[in-house]
């Protein structure tokens, strides 16, 4: 029954919907494909499911074998099943991190195929205070303590890959989502991990482990091997408690996107800056000027993952001092920040 709330009241997703569920393989996947295929033909529901794979090739044959696992479920569940295949030899820096943005195009790519306006995923409360925590850690705004969503719509041209902004649940005068762009949904974000597990054992539902989740050298990984079985310790359902509080914060994060957008009002355009008088700035509410700042910055094409507490905070402490001297702060290679005694000036370069 949580699974269907969330599906129905969060996700927005309605009777005879067409759904691309993203299966790893693993326990949290695998739990979201036998839930909403134990409600797929029930009345009022009446869903289409489609199973969606991603094969990174970065674990050799246990992927492959994850795989094989994979395919063998949606033939028992008598689902249909779509498989994409990555090439990340290529790929230098943060593989993790661009393995994630070709998972995505690849789900996006399968559902456009197979005409899936939703593309569902295993997230649950458990990862919510992962990520919640994690955004701590790395000194977050208003804006990153919204989390994981529920529901968020995806695409291609995005110069950071997922991840569009967060989409509400249609009303009953829009009859959205369209298939060109699928929408993201995460029902399961009311559910704990050690939920998840007690399911798939009470139906005797064998599922794949990833050894890689047990590397503590990667935060996620120690946060959830470390300190979450203490915090469910002190306080049992800590998951869904942190999914709570971020829905709490999506409120507190429109209405600081709401002030915002008012004090773009003072801003003066030029061909490649953009101005903003500093004593208008100065009595600006720190947060909504840490907001303002962070948009503007994230509108000339600063990356969102260069853009956070320590950036940001640079610039709101130098503009709320009392020095009258240019400084400059230097963005992602091709942006640059000035604060003057008068102005505060964004200005994108070449």
């Amino acid at each position: 029954m949580t699974v269907a709330r969330g599906l129905r009241r969060r996700c927005g997703v309605g009777e005879g919907a067409h759904i691309l569920v993203a299966i790893s393989g693993g326990g949290d996947s695998v739990a979201l494909l036998r839930a909403l295929a134990a409600l797929k033909d029930r009345r009022r529901w009446r869903l289409r499911l489609t199973v969606g794979h991603v094969q990174h090739h970065l674990r050799g044959d246990r992927a492959e074998a994850d795989a094989g696992f994979v395919g063998e479920l949606s033939w028992q569940l008598k689902l249909p099943r779509r498989r994409a295949d990555l090439d990340l030899s290529g790929v230098t820096g943060n593989v993790e991190a661009a393995a994630r943005r070709a998972r995505y195009a690849a789900l996006v790519e399968m559902a456009r195929e197979c005409g899936a306006p939703f593309i569902a995923t295993g997230h649950h409360g458990d990862d919510q205070l992962e990520t919640l925590l994690m955004r701590v850690l790395r000194g977050a705004g208003a804006g990153g303590m919204r989390g994981i969503a529920w529901r968020r719509r995806m695409g291609l041209g995005s110069r950071v890959w997922g991840i569009a902004e967060e989409e509400p649940p249609p009303s009953a005068q829009d009859p959205r989502p369209q298939t060109l762009n699928p929408i993201l949904i995460r029902p399961m974000l009311a559910v704990t991990r050690g939920e998840v597990t007690d399911y798939l054992k009470a139906i005797g539902q064998p599922w794949r482990e990833d050894h890689t989740n047990a590397d503590v050298s990667r935060w996620r990984a120690r946060l959830r091997a470390e300190v979450l079985p203490v915090l469910e310790a002190i306080r049992p359902g800590a998951g869904r408690k942190a999914t709570a509080f971020a829905d709490q914060m999506r409120g507190v994060h429109r209405v600081l996107e709401d002030q915002i957008d008012t004090e773009m009002s003072l801003l003066d355009h030029g061909d490649r800056s953009v101005t903003l008088n500093r004593v208008a700035a100065k009595r600006m509410n720190r947060a909504v000027l840490s907001g303002l700042i962070r948009r503007l910055l994230f509108d000339a094409g600063v990356p969102g993952d260069k853009l956070g507490a320590k950036q940001v905070g640079a610039v709101v402490r130098a503009v709320g001092d009392g020095e009258g001297g240019e400084r400059s702060f230097a963005f992602a290679g091709a942006v640059t920040l000035s604060v003057t005694r008068d102005h505060v000036t964004v200005e994108r370069l070449g």
